[in-house]
């Protein structure tokens, strides 16, 4: 028989064509149609009861048993929280799906939300345009796909589409069938609720505008939510909603599901290599590397003597010093941030040592300080930290950090290695690289330093018309715990503030179009640009990991076997020195003090 074309076909499906009986029968180019129409039909259901088939058949796309799983509850949920840890494969399970949907489901429309578009964005830009270059069924589904810093939208030829929204005031008004809140915990759950979810409709396939199947319930499909996340503090307020997803997951719904997948995941699958993993690890404090890739939200122990919640991590901006490259190149920090008139700052400095000099690890912290009725109002503006140099190499950056920074006062611990370090910075310091000779330092003149530690101190500067700007800690059992509770105290009053994560970060930079985030040719920069907010992440989890315990009758805090507390020694000595300055600024030095001593009388372990 003659190959048909359209033409033909609606010419020959017009005819009649009878038997000598006088009865009808149909052609055989329509017969033949309506055969492929029902081979249709009966894959395209099969295909919709088994999604993975589809994506692995007719996409060609491979997978994983545990994505192949894990596609399959997303298909068969109304909400889905899928929370897993670094090199799980989220996002681009997330495109592949996507894309799935979309040509399964003519007119689908699925809105990708992320703290920022370009987040959500990389998901179009990255992993569904990959899978349409390299798979020849999902380029003859795709119309196109358009990635710019206005716009990320996948079309294809159904009607169907993949675009970013934005999770903000200014994302109200879309429609979609299908949402995903891709890094949930990024998100506002005020701009979820409000904004996002009130975008989910139901699809409206055009058999459902007839007569005889608009009013059938059953036939309604349901419009999906689809939460994607990294796990974070309990705290967090990402953690009830998923309590309450997990409670319904464990209650029977059987509109509701779930996948959970740590690290090994990743190492089954060679995404991430054992020596990776390790590496990881050792760069990673305990509590990140839970939550990070173990998958294992954190929570406080009873005994933790800091929450998580007395942490206001609100400060986008991070001061940064110059680097040796910008001195070469611009002879200008353009991160530096000018002092204002009344604020006072400071530079601390702990030394840990640890089994040997090659051990010890210094951390640098920098806070500028506004005054308030209050007290002073403390930003810790930048933090870093370096690891066995030299007590000659660590005064030199401390001096580089101190004068950039222009700091007031340097905190100093100088017991231990402190007071070789101490005597290092008496002396006037060449600084051969950037053509600088540094001053001296010596101890601070101040009615809160010991009569007799002042005058040691004066006696061991080297040089002659040193500057006075150390303060010094000894570190006893009675202040150490002073410290600790003035670190509580200044926490819960609301005075310390710390820097965003790097991640909230980087997409603020993103937002404000810095052009060294965005400079993908220099890894470094991105680096340099987030390490601050990454020592801070680290502080704060030493700092809520600390369990108190009793010593000599009073507070001692103590760190889990393994981890450091250098981050939180550092920033609690310059906490104590600005409290000491809030004695000052508000006048109520006696019963401050009490207070103090109430605390640390009830602190007494029995």
């Amino acid at each position: 028989m003659e190959k048909y074309t359209m033409r033909n076909y609606k010419f020959l499906t017009g005819m009649k064509n009878f038997t000598k009986d006088g009865k009808q029968v149909t052609l055989s180019v329509e017969a033949e149609e309506q055969a492929r129409v029902n081979r249709l039909k009966s894959w395209v259901t099969f295909y919709r009861h088994n999604i993975s088939f589809f994506v692995e058949h007719y996409m060609g796309v491979k997978l994983y048993f545990y994505q192949r799983i894990w596609i399959n509850l997303m298909a068969n949920s109304t909400t889905f929280l899928g929370a897993c840890s670094r090199a799980s494969a989220k996002s681009w399970l997330i495109g592949v799906y996507s894309i799935a949907r979309c040509i399964l489901y003519p007119g689908t429309t699925i809105a990708l939300a992320s703290s920022t578009k370009a987040q959500a964005g990389l998901i179009i830009s990255e992993k569904c345009k990959e899978l349409r270059d390299n798979n020849p069924n999902i380029a003859r589904e795709t119309d196109k796909i358009v990635t710019n810093q206005n716009k990320w939208e996948m079309t294809f030829k159904n009607g169907s589409k993949i675009n970013v929204v934005i999770s903000g005031q200014g994302g109200r008004g879309h429609r979609s069938n299908i949402t995903v809140l891709e890094e949930r915990r990024l998100i506002p759950t005020q701009i979820i609720d409000s904004v996002i979810r009130p975008f989910l409709v139901s699809r409206q396939p055009p058999y459902m505008k007839k007569a005889e199947y608009a009013e059938i319930e059953e036939l309604r499909e349901e419009p999906q939510e689809i939460i994607i996340t990294s796990v974070y503090y309990k705290s967090h307020e990402w953690w009830a909603e998923a309590k309450k997803i997990l409670q319904k997951i464990a209650d029977g719904d059987e509109d509701v599901k779930g996948f959970f997948v740590d690290y090994l995941i990743s190492l089954r699958h060679g995404i991430k290599t054992k020596k990776q993993m390790r590496a990881e690890q050792d760069k990673l404090d305990p509590i990140s590397f839970f939550m990070e890739y173990g998958n294992i939200p954190y929570g406080s122990s009873a005994l933790s003597f800091y929450n998580i919640n007395f942490f206001k991590r609100t400060v986008n901006r991070s001061w940064r010093p110059i680097t040796d490259e910008m001195l070469v190149t611009i002879k200008k920090n353009p991160y530096d941030i000018p002092k204002i008139p009344g604020e006072f700052r400071i530079v601390s400095v702990d030394v840990a040592m640890r089994a040997g000099s090659k051990n010890d690890n210094t951390i640098i912290t920098c806070a500028r300080l506004t005054p308030s009725k209050k007290g002073w109002i403390t930003e810790i503006t930048y933090i870093e930290s370096h690891n066995g140099k030299n007590t000659i190499i660590q005064a030199k950056r401390i001096k580089q950090i101190v004068e950039e920074f222009d700091a007031d006062v340097l905190v100093l611990d100088i017991l231990n290695a402190g007071i070789s370090l101490y005597d290092g910075l008496t002396a006037i310091t060449k600084d051969e690289e950037r053509g600088v000779d540094y001053p001296a330092y010596t101890v601070i003149n101040s009615k809160h330093v010991d009569d007799k530690l002042y005058e040691e101190l004066s006696k061991r500067t080297l040089a002659q018309q040193a500057k006075g700007i150390i303060f010094p800690i000894v570190g006893s059992t009675q202040l150490n715990a002073s410290i600790a509770v003035a670190f509580l105290d200044r926490l819960k009053k609301g005075l310390v503030r710390f820097l965003v994560d790097d991640t909230a970060e980087e997409e603020f930079l993103i937002k404000n179009k810095n052009k060294d985030i965005l400079d993908q040719h220099d890894t470094g920069i991105r680096a340099y640009l987030l390490q601050a907010h990454v020592q801070t992440t680290l502080l704060i989890n030493e700092s809520i990991a600390l369990e108190m315990q009793a010593s000599g009758g009073t507070l001692k805090l103590i760190e889990p076997p393994g981890a450091r507390k250098d981050r939180y020694s550092s920033c609690s000595y310059l906490n104590y020195y600005v409290y000491l300055m809030d004695l000052d600024l508000l006048k109520e030095g006696n019963s401050s003090k009490e207070e103090e001593e109430a605390f640390l009388g009830v602190s007494l372990f029995v």
